[in-house]
């Protein structure tokens, strides 16, 4: 598949947001694309769920935009979630 190390790059900055944020669900997550990346919803919550189970599932929506941005780039808009106890 490609784009297998945006996917990563993605998942591995979303993981360090929702830790930082104390999310233990991801509600939304919008991110910006390459008009040429092959970085769509389904493969994206694939990675993220694969990685945290407990933070990634149903519940995540993931909108996947397209632009005319530099390729192997992510822009990420928008990230939601539930928050753990404190």
């Amino acid at each position: 598949m490609r784009d297998i190390y945006l996917i990563k790059k993605i998942s591995d900055e979303v993981q360090v947001l929702c830790d930082i944020n104390r999310f233990e669900k991801l509600t939304k997550l919008v991110v910006t694309v390459n008009y040429r990346s092959h970085v769509d919803e389904e493969n994206l919550i694939k990675q993220l769920h694969h990685r945290d189970k407990k933070t990634f599932g149903p519940w995540t929506q993931i909108q996947v935009l397209r632009d005319d941005i530099q390729e192997q780039t992510a822009i990420l808009h928008t990230i939601e979630g539930e928050k753990g106890d404190v």
